[in-house]
């Protein structure tokens, strides 16, 4: 049986040339082309490699035209930046230049964001990096931004607050040196400090660009902002994850009907909470009719959290007197930050609510402390001077010398003699007086606190 042999086919030098056509157009078709995905209406891809440089862009076709077209706009824009460049560079270098262009596209709720990123390389150490990101309704095409997830807008000076904190925490829990003055100006309260964010199931993921907050030696830096710090910042319909339940404590409402027509004192206690002395106040405020405002420290909650949870339990005011009694004058925003946030989730976890008043230490407090605190700043105008003192009697002189209608009058629950002076003090005044917390007296007093002021009386 005989072999059959193949014959070679010969083309002619036309249907070489054809045939070569043929294979540059496929193999460009398939270097650019579309394709369809179920997050995008077309995918585009483009890529383009010439002596003194290479170029590979992926970028989508999206259903909605108004972000098509500005995404389109944009990407082209950088392509021309770069083949401009390319050109003015081409006798000048041998180094080959490059581009690259990304982008992920991601759901976001009812929302799709799509970010893309840019590396391009015209010399130099590295790739310059630049990212814009694009968050839309795919359905009717709206672009929204960050505050279309805040409960107003004006909740971006708190975010812009927690952005700060987190981002030197960033650099602390790493040991890395930063600069606060560049991070305030990266944080600060313009929607474009905030361009690159996502929702997790960690809570708000906030993308920061290469010399935003840093060098660009510290690279791209994202923090993660806990969501249960975002609470009354980002609407609820957005906060989804559950919490460590904390057993919330609803202490009694007092009927305050009956102490219209009377002056009102408000004992305030710093310092505490303490066992003996904050419990033998405690014992005797019923004798009195009385409520008190207590500033506590952060530092000492969780000793004597129960002295805390039953001041609490019986309709008694609890305030923060920050963390570890330091001068906040002497600190920086993130430290000032620090000592507020940290004895307000010791509060937090113990009584199950977030105290809205803050006494700075020594009373060292000014615009900018309020500011960034977002609290009410709560201080006084009879100082019982009971820390030097230590004298009950002298204690209740002071105090009962120096009373009048809105009075606010500093005490200390960390010693015997301040509760002392205090009891007495109350047993003097009681016909002529009623005994009430900050909250009380404002509400009978009608009062509408301002954070942007600090309150030394009513």
């Amino acid at each position: 049986m005989r072999s059959k042999r193949r014959k070679k086919i010969k083309l002619t030098k036309v249907a070489k040339i054809i045939c070569s056509i043929t294979i540059i157009t496929i193999t460009l078709f398939a270097l650019t082309f579309h394709h369809t995905n179920e997050n995008l209406a077309e995918e585009t891809h483009e890529i383009k490699e010439e002596e003194n440089y290479t170029l590979k862009i992926d970028y989508p076709v999206l259903a909605s035209k108004d972000i098509e077209e500005e995404v389109t706009t944009y990407i082209t824009e950088k392509k021309n930046d770069f083949l401009t460049t390319a050109e003015e560079l081409k006798d000048i270098t041998s180094t080959k230049l490059d581009l690259s262009i990304t982008y992920t596209l991601t759901s976001l709720f009812d929302y799709q964001a799509l970010r893309i990123n840019i590396y391009s390389y015209t010399g130099g150490a590295h790739y310059i990096k630049e990212e814009k990101s694009y968050y839309f309704n795919p359905k009717t095409g709206e672009e929204i931004d960050l505050t279309h997830f805040l409960v107003d807008e004006t909740k971006l000076e708190e975010l812009s607050d927690l952005a700060y904190y987190y981002i030197i925490k960033y650099y602390q829990d790493n040991n890395l040196e930063y600069d606060e003055e560049w991070i305030k100006e990266g944080t600060s309260t313009d929607i474009k400090n905030f361009t690159n964010f996502n929702f997790s199931e960690n809570g708000l993921e906030i993308f920061f660009a290469l010399y935003q907050v840093g060098p660009h030696s510290d690279g791209e830096i994202s923090i993660t902002i806990p969501e249960k710090k975002l609470k009354g910042i980002i609407k609820e319909e957005y906060l989804s994850i559950e919490e460590e339940k904390v057993d919330v404590i609803t202490p009694p409402k007092r009927d305050l009907s009956k102490f219209v027509g009377k002056k009102l004192l408000a004992f305030t206690f710093d310092d505490g909470p303490s066992d003996g002395p904050t419990n033998t106040l405690l014992d005797n405020l019923d004798k009195y009719d009385a409520r008190v405002t207590f500033f506590v420290l952060g530092s000492r909650v969780n000793t004597y959290q129960n002295s805390l949870k039953r001041a609490y339990e019986m309709g008694n005011l609890i305030g923060s007197h920050t963390y570890s009694h330091l001068n906040l004058f002497k600190l920086g925003d993130y430290d000032i930050m620090k000592e507020i946030n940290n004895t307000n989730d010791a509060i937090e976890k113990i009584i199950g609510i977030r105290p809205d008043k803050l006494r700075a230490p020594y009373g060292n407090t000014n615009e900018h402390i309020r500011e960034i605190s977002n609290m009410y700043s709560i201080l006084w105008d009879i100082d019982t001077e009971d820390w030097k003192y230590k004298d009950a009697e002298k204690i209740k002189e002071n105090i009962v010398a120096h009373a009048h209608d809105g009075a606010i009058i500093l005490l200390h629950d960390i010693y015997t003699t301040s509760v002392e002076g205090a009891l007495l003090a109350m047993e003097e005044l009681q016909d002529e007086y009623a005994f009430v917390t900050i909250d009380e007296m404002i509400e009978l007093k009608g009062i509408t606190l301002d954070k942007n002021k600090t309150y030394f009386n009513f």
